[in-house]
């Protein structure tokens, strides 16, 4: 998704539990992934998940534990999600999102709570319809709201063609933003190889990447570059079973 612009609500990927939920309905495999990254460039700003999605039956379980700040002011966040196939085409998940900010004199200063709901629909063999919609209400431990994120609404479509790109595009509707547009393009060069580059137009922002695949490893390496926060890197190691 880091190569993509931020397009998600279609991709079954490794990162599902904490963004697309309904992605768990399809999948068919276990994974585990690690990811770092680095807003600013600043090591002291870097950001390090641990995520597993387990199938189980018609379905899979999965979740998502990231950490990041600097000395005395630590975020954490947990996702906990799951994903069912209602229909051979159809699947739907929905995911609790736990965070907390502690302090050096007080663990548990900033703590709260949200969901995310989504589905995803094939409507035909290259293409697929989802939706999502993230933090609808929130509960939080201070007195004023503390969400990583707002309430974003997110919908789109992605295509496969040449049998072996797929584009995206989403329309994600945000308090403070109104309607962004986000634009993807994944290209798999072979089976070990594929890279994807995209785009949103609020804040603008310009991604691009590579993930390189050996047996039942993967390994991606991507950038952003945002105008309101520069270039961040991104880098995943996932194994599957």
């Amino acid at each position: 998704m880091a190569a993509l612009g931020g397009a998600f609500v279609t991709r079954a990927g490794f990162s599902c539990a904490g963004l697309n939920q309904a992605g768990l309905g399809a999948r068919e495999k276990n994974s585990l992934t690690l990811q770092h990254s680095r807003p600013y460039l600043l090591r002291e700003l870097g950001q390090s998940s641990l995520s597993g999605q387990f199938v189980t039956g018609n379905g899979a379980l999965g979740m998502v534990l990231s950490t990041q700040g600097i000395k005395g002011l630590r975020q954490s966040s947990l996702w906990l999600s799951y994903g069912l196939k209602l229909h051979p085409d159809v699947s739907a998940g929905m995911g609790i999102h736990i965070w907390n900010t502690s302090l050096p004199e007080q663990a548990f200063y900033a703590t709260g709570i949200s969901f995310a709901l989504g589905i995803r629909v094939r409507i035909h063999q290259q293409w697929i319809l989802g939706g999502h919609v993230l933090h609808p209400a929130s509960w939080s431990s201070l007195s004023i709201p503390s969400a990583p994120e707002g309430m974003t609404l997110a919908a789109g479509f992605s295509c496969t063609f040449l049998k072996s790109a797929i584009i995206y595009s989403e329309v994600h509707i945000k308090p403070g933003y109104g309607i962004i547009l986000v634009e993807g393009l994944e290209w798999h060069l072979n089976k070990r190889v594929s890279m994807g580059a995209g785009f949103s137009d609020k804040p603008f922002t310009f991604s691009w990447g590579i993930s390189l695949r050996h047996t039942k490893w993967s390994i991606q390496f991507a950038f952003q570059y945002r105008t309101t926060s520069g270039t961040v890197p991104f880098t995943s190691l996932s194994h599957v079973w």
